[in-house]
């Protein structure tokens, strides 16, 4: 009798556990690290193999007569398509492209087909099926020894339990004092959001690395650095994104149970990759190893606000704010959170008590152009966007805003509008400025062809401004609009309803 396909499975499932053992007395952290994805595979492997039992069989195989056991041989396209629950056409193409088990009755016609249930099985579980007869006998009915299944499932969610408590219990990393120390340097050099500061952390993160190999933290740290650079300075997003990957996968082998690796990391997938599920689930995983971290809980809000459900980045930036009450950024970021979700006085107020304790702090006067202007009130939007470009020392739209002026003074709020359109455009053609707050200028005033072009040019440019299609007032007439969902099917965001 051929050995049971549980059984079997148990086999290497057993062999695997062998493998994580042997790592796991191993020495160092990385080898702790590859445990602990080894280990949730094998968990994942037990209830599969459990499931294909409950699935297939109905229940135990005890209950099973005879008669039904030899019905395992599958005599149509139409039954070997039920017992997947797929339809005909998608079997046929699995057989002609991904090499699906099944066999053709001798001197029949292409459509007289039939399939065994065990080849099926190992063909779904990736394991090539056994050779059998071609004949139109079923070979004999194989047990499936459900105790060892449930005692195999216990063990390995035991060891999976005790590994966990192992990782919560283990004394942290202490990294060498000359390491720590230029990794305090780097975390101060990183914060400071400049060309030179972010140049000079990724050198010292490094420094700190190469004097000690397993400072997971340094890795994070790495990792948030190439996160932020390019949309801080012009380094070239891609390789950024991909070196900041790198870093924060390296920083969780490290450390399995490191909350700013995972955060690291589902700030790259957001930003990187377009990966919103993935992010969430990675900032909800670093918020459950560290509920206090407010940074986590900030980045975690401004990237959720991009997916138009406000109730998620609004409870986060509360939590943030609590844990970090005179944070400028996450006072800043909160009234954007409060404006977008249709708080815009709430928002206002944020930003101006803002701007009175900080009058120098460049965020405020950037958020409170982007609500005037969406909200109408272009006299005050000109001021701050005024005040913007004269901090930032940004010459180009110093001239932008010149030209608006001139066109509110001539021509009102339209004026104002055309004035801004026409300046933008020729500062985009000019290299100076990009596509994307010219197509919300162009939206604004109804030329929708011109803002979908825009639009198209920012996506196919990799502008990370692109994220925020979704949340975009201006935008929302552009809803029904084909090329503008193909825009938003492009970059991962959802369809508007």
């Amino acid at each position: 009798m051929k050995p049971c396909a549980a059984v079997s499975g148990r086999a290497k499932l057993a062999q695997r556990l062998t493998v994580a053992k042997v790592r796991h007395t191993g020495n160092g952290a990385a080898a702790a690290g590859t445990v602990s994805f080894s280990l949730i595979d094998d968990i994942y492997l037990a209830a599969h193999f459990h499931s294909i039992g409950n699935i297939w069989y109905g229940g135990p195989m005890a209950d099973i007569s005879q008669e039904q056991a030899a019905g395992r041989r599958l005599s149509s396209w139409k039954e070997i398509a039920a017992y997947f629950g797929k339809d005909e056409r998608t079997v046929k193409r699995w057989e002609a492209t991904r090499g699906l088990p099944v066999r053709r009755v001798p001197r029949g016609t292409r459509s007289s087909v039939f399939a065994y249930q065990d080849e099926l099985e190992a063909w779904l579980r990736g394991t090539p099926p056994e050779a059998s007869d071609a004949g139109i006998i079923s070979p004999p009915a194989r047990l499936i020894h459900w105790p060892a299944i449930a005692i195999t499932a216990v063990v390995v969610i035991a060891l999976g339990a005790a590994f966990a408590l192992y990782l919560a219990t283990r004394s942290p990393h202490v990294p060498p004092v000359q390491a720590a120390e230029i990794y305090k340097k780097a975390v101060v050099d990183w914060t400071s959001r400049t060309d030179e500061g972010l140049n000079r952390a990724i050198t010292e993160f490094n420094q700190a690395i190469a004097v000690d190999p397993q400072y997971a933290k340094a890795y994070a740290g790495l990792a948030n650095t190439y996160n932020l650079i390019s949309q801080y300075t012009s380094a070239p997003a891609a390789e950024s994104y991909a070196k900041a990957k790198v870093a924060a996968e390296q920083a969780i082998a490290l450390d399995p149970m490191l909350a700013e690796g995972y955060a690291a990391l589902a700030f790259n997938a957001f930003y990187g990759s377009h990966q919103f599920q993935r992010a969430n689930e990675l900032f909800d995983r670093a918020i459950a190893l560290d509920p206090n971290s407010a940074l986590t809980l900030h980045w975690a809000a401004l990237t959720s606000l991009h997916l138009a459900e406000f109730s998620r980045p609004l409870d986060f930036i509360d939590r943030a704010q609590q844990l970090m009450p005179d944070s400028r950024s996450i006072q800043a970021n909160k009234a954007l959170i409060l404006f977008y979700a249709g708080h815009v006085e709430e928002a206002l107020a944020l930003l101006q008590d803002l701007k009175q304790a900080h009058p120098d702090y460049l965020a405020t006067p950037s958020y409170l152009a982007t609500i005037f202007l969406a909200s109408g009130r272009y006299a005050d939007f000109l001021d701050a966007y005024e005040e913007a470009a004269t901090v930032s020392k940004n010459t180009a739209r110093v001239e932008i805003i010149a030209k608006a002026r001139e066109g509110y003074a001539a021509g009102g709020n339209s004026g104002m509008l055309a004035a801004l359109l026409d300046a933008q455009l020729s500062a985009y053609k000019s290299g100076t400025e990009p596509a994307y707050p010219a197509a919300v200028t162009a939206a604004m005033l109804g030329r929708q062809e011109v803002a979908l072009g825009l639009l198209e040019d920012a996506v196919a440019q990799g502008d990370s401004d692109v994220l925020s299609l979704r949340i975009e007032t201006a935008f929302r007439s552009l809803y029904a609009e084909p090329r503008f969902r193909t825009l938003l099917t492009k970059v991962g965001l959802p369809l508007p309803h």
